[in-house]
């Protein structure tokens, strides 16, 4: 009796271990599937952003190149044939008579004017300065540039000593510093802005600062698609951007490129 009694305690046993075993190879199994579900989700995002990226690289480079052959055909051709006009209405005044002399003088003075804008509109789609000297440079150009119009005062500020870096990272923290100004420009009110520039051997930080209204983060968080354009735009790069304001204390855009 104590025999069969043990037996069935040992089949009791067994079945038990048996069920436990077969509970615990699903239960690592369903784990381990869903550990290979996860890694290929993954793998599937991380090829999607990639995609994403080359798009946008893509379609940012394409931009650039067009951008750098307007900048060229309105220096080289429109701004040529606007230069040989401006010397034949000058021609013009000095041989003819008085009306035709003040009708003239105005002709000039309006070409003048045409020259110095599709000169502007040039160095905005690409300025020499930046190709020929680098990003440093070409933002006091652009905050030259700004200057002259008396309607609201562009500091730069630099610390430690500029240098070049790679050409396209120049270009994509230009593209972004001048977004950033033109926003500033056109909707903070501001009368002064701040371009803090800051090289080490480290890192490359790029600090604008407007003392204007300022805005709602959270508001702009929520329809910003300019914001994530910009921040698209540095993480290409490996550089990272950063946008803080307050309503009533000012906007301040910090980029950062580590070397």
């Amino acid at each position: 009796m104590e025999t069969v009694n043990s037996d069935i305690i040992l089949v009791y046993f067994l079945g038990t271990v048996g069920m436990l075993l077969l509970a615990g190879g699903l239960l690592f199994f369903f784990i381990t599937y869903q550990k290979r579900l996860l890694l290929k989700q993954l793998e599937l995002n991380k090829v999607k952003q990639d995609q994403q990226k080359e798009i946008l690289r893509n379609t940012i480079q394409a931009q650039e190149n067009e951008r750098k052959r307007i900048a060229q055909d309105l220096h080289d051709e429109v701004g040529a044939m606007l230069s040989v006009v401006k010397l034949n209405v000058s021609m013009i005044e000095r041989n003819t008579q008085e009306k035709a002399n003040t009708l003239a003088g105005e002709t000039k003075s309006y070409l003048d004017e045409v020259i110095t804008q599709v000169r502007g509109i040039s160095r905005s789609l690409l300025p020499p300065s930046l190709e020929k000297l680098g990003l440093n440079q070409a933002l006091e150009e652009l905050a030259n540039w700004v200057n002259k119009t008396d309607k609201i005062r562009i500091d730069c500020w630099t610390k430690g000593e500029s240098f070049r870096f790679d050409a396209n990272k120049e270009l994509a923290i230009f593209r972004v510093s001048q977004e950033v100004l033109n926003n500033a420009i056109k909707h903070s009110e501001a009368e002064h802005i701040i371009i803090n520039s800051r090289y080490t051997n480290k890192y490359i930080s790029i600090v604008i600062r407007d003392y204007g209204k300022g805005f709602n983060m959270h508001d702009k968080v929520q329809t910003g698609l300019g914001l994530k354009n910009l921040e698209s735009r540095m993480e290409m790069i490996n550089a990272g951007f950063k946008l803080k304001s307050e309503p009533g204390k000012g906007t301040t855009a910090i980029i950062l490129l580590t070397l």
